[in-house]
């Protein structure tokens, strides 16, 4: 475990400041109905209790009591909540309680392709943050043994544990790992070419093109190469594609950092100059999801603008399946 700990620390010196737009004090409608259902069904959370369950067990004693039990050297400071771990804006608007992968087209034949495939099936949440997605298969009927996960953070493992009470019941084995290291002392390393399906939400859209160039190619080599292994996911786009530069607070002052936003056509030409590269043909699909945007604009209609810092008109969600033909 004294590996996975290094991992968490190196390069992350940066300000856990909450006086960020993106820190959200109260968690309002970032707890949909679905999530509420995931953590009084699976967790068995009283629904009177739901929402301070998150607030409290996401940053509680118990975490940090459950987590030091396990990876020593932790102190309260350190582990005083998921903020603290790595101060993500998804953290601070609470999407790590968001099921994105529930919500793609393909997520019901998922189900179906995970079950009809056990005990052979080996699927990979990349960025699994609190493993939120994984408890949602779970909770649908996808066989847990099947079921990994994978972060840079190797704390998330018992924040997920915390959250939804399951440490006793989700066992499988959490792969703390950095994506783009390729060492032969890696945990990713020895799995290259493994894994029949690996899911990446929200992933991708945090590097730049060149940087998402390179993930791909990474995720390319962890895929099995075998016909119909796929790539799955959910990730922030654009209908105007291109670099989009970062301004304070996402940077420091007079840091130059940019992140590409894909539209359909961008995505899809990456995605198969990668598969290009690395010999493989692919079948790329990706589609906006446009009941997103318009539940985005209701919303921000109903709070008169607020919490605008993530958004623009032409944002987009998209849903994509990248498959090895």
């Amino acid at each position: 475990m004294a590996d996975q700990k290094e991992v968490s620390r190196q390069g992350y010196n940066v300000s856990r400041s909450k006086n960020v737009p993106w820190f959200q004090s109260k968690i309002g409608s970032s707890l949909t109905s679905a999530s509420r259902e995931l953590l009084e069904t699976y967790s068995g959370i009283l629904a009177s209790e739901v929402e301070d369950h998150i607030y409290k067990n996401v940053s509680a004693r118990s975490l940090i009591e459950f987590a030091s039990a396990r990876h020593s050297g932790l102190t309260n400071d350190q582990r005083d909540s998921t903020w603290e771990i790595f101060p993500w804006p998804c953290i601070g608007e609470f999407w790590f309680i968001n099921l994105g992968l529930s919500l793609h087209p393909h997520y019901q034949n998922l189900l179906t392709h995970l079950r009809t495939q056990h005990p052979t099936i080996k699927f990979l949440d990349l960025g699994t943050c609190l493993g939120q997605d994984l408890r949602k298969l779970v909770a649908d009927g996808a066989p847990v043994e099947s079921l990994w996960g994978c972060d840079y953070f190797y704390e998330y493992e018992a924040a997920g544990h915390s959250l939804f009470r399951d440490a006793d019941r989700f066992q499988n084995p959490f792969i703390a790992a950095d994506l783009f290291d390729e060492s032969a002392g890696s945990a990713l390393q020895k799995t290259e070419g493994t894994w029949d399906i690996i899911n990446i939400n929200m992933l991708l859209q945090v590097y730049d093109w060149n940087m998402q160039v390179r993930a791909c190619k990474r995720i390319l080599k962890l895929l099995s190469q075998k016909r119909g292994s796929m790539v799955i996911g959910v990730q922030t786009g654009s209908t105007e594609a291109g670099e989009l530069q970062l301004k304070p607070p996402m940077v420091a002052e007079n840091e130059e950092k940019t992140v590409y936003r894909q539209n359909l056509d961008t995505f899809i030409k990456m995605w198969k100059e990668v598969g290009k590269d690395a010999g493989l043909e692919l079948e790329v699909w990706v589609l906006y999801d446009d009941d997103a945007d318009r539940e985005r604009r209701a919303k921000e209609e109903q709070e008169g603008g607020k919490n605008k810092f993530f958004t623009g008109p032409t944002q987009r969600r998209l849903f994509f399946t990248v498959t090895v033909a």
